[in-house]
């Protein structure tokens, strides 16, 4: 069975506030993807992994802007990494701290892969999302090719050079904004996404050449949080994001193509939701109502646009349905959500 991977919380909310300076609304991409909603991720320390890279996409169409995960992650402030970034800020060369951030890697961001491999006079340093249930993933390539990036070439100085920069989708009919992005040369359509550069930058020291005992005791910081990974990853919560990024995507979210990014049959599929006490159309309208009530609630986003974000075919099924499971007209739990202190509650549309 696949499960969707989860990504730490501080990195999320690193990403939406660069996102937020880049002029878009944090409070619309944030509830597109669900987290407006305490009832569908309540887990303060980690966001589903299909949340964020749904994000950068949103974002970047958002936007209008096909590289804005490469704009973002130049930006991004490497410390919003919190442990992680401190392990590899105490090591003391790039090699020691690369094979760190990567053996703990999983403590940040599960369901990925992260490696250093060196042959001969020649570094390559990769990373990919390795989730049937994250569909969308070229932003989020973008966005960590350029995070790793900034790191290596803050690290290494002024001589900093790749030897070449990799990611795994095509460029489309973008191929000259990323190579003006790049002075290196590019590689599309590959295994993973790495960046490669001489193996003669390993050996440089990173700040004053590391701390050994503060590294020793984040290393057991980050053994602490995988051991305890594990335990975070559920299927009704994996199922969720799924549902959240599809619509975000318009993409279909129907329970067969659900069934197949999780690695299952329909019967299969549908045996293990029941044994988590779940129907799954009963969960898709919850999660459609609870984005709906973070739409409503949060942005000013028109009633249009909110129904063509959620998947219905017009205006009226989107307010029957909403009404139907909630009790309230979207009009009135809107302004109700607006004006607290005249109606401490929602008005119900019977009342």
């Amino acid at each position: 069975m696949e499960t969707t991977g989860v990504i730490a919380s501080s990195a999320m909310n690193g990403m939406l506030a660069s996102i937020s300076l880049g002029g878009l609304d944090m409070n619309a991409v944030s509830a597109g993807v669900g987290l407006g909603s305490n009832a569908l991720f309540a887990d303060s320390e980690f966001t589903p992994l299909a949340a964020f890279t749904c994000a950068l996409e949103v974002a970047s169409e958002e936007k209008g802007d096909p590289l804005l995960g490469l704009k973002l992650g130049k930006e991004f402030e490497f410390q919003a990494l919190g442990s992680l970034a401190a392990l590899f800020l105490t090591a003391p060369t790039l090699k020691h701290g690369l094979i760190q951030f990567s053996r703990y890697f999983p403590a940040l961001q599960s369901n990925t892969r992260s490696a250093l491999v060196v042959e001969n006079d020649v570094a390559r340093f990769s990373y990919s999302i390795r989730d049937n249930t994250v569909r969308h993933k070229t932003q989020d390539a973008e966005f960590t090719e350029s995070v790793l990036n900034t790191i290596l070439a803050t690290t290494i100085g002024e001589d900093w050079q790749p030897l070449c920069i990799e990611f795994e989708h095509m460029p489309g009919e973008n191929l000259a904004l990323y190579r003006s992005h790049f002075a290196c040369p590019l590689a599309f359509g590959r295994r993973e996404n790495a960046i490669v550069f001489p193996n003669k930058f390993l050996d440089r020291p990173i700040g004053t050449g590391g701390d050994a005992q503060h590294h020793l005791r984040v290393a057991c910081e980050l053994s602490d949080i995988l051991g305890r990974r594990e335990k975070r990853l559920d299927l009704v919560t994996a199922l969720k994001a799924w549902i959240a990024a599809a619509l975000c995507r318009h993409a279909s979210i129907d329970v067969e193509d659900a069934a197949a990014d999780f690695g299952m049959s329909l019967r299969s599929f549908q045996r293990k939701l029941a044994d988590c006490g779940v129907n799954y159309a009963e969960l898709r309208n919850v999660v459609r109502m609870e984005i709906a009530k973070s739409f409503l609630a949060n942005t000013h986003l028109s009633m249009s646009i909110i129904t063509d974000r959620l998947g219905y075919s017009e205006l009226s099924a989107f307010a029957r349905s909403f009404r139907h499971l909630t009790g309230f007209t979207p009009a009135r739990f809107r302004e109700a959500t607006r004006n607290q202190e005249r109606s401490p509650r929602p008005v119900a549309a019977w009342e």
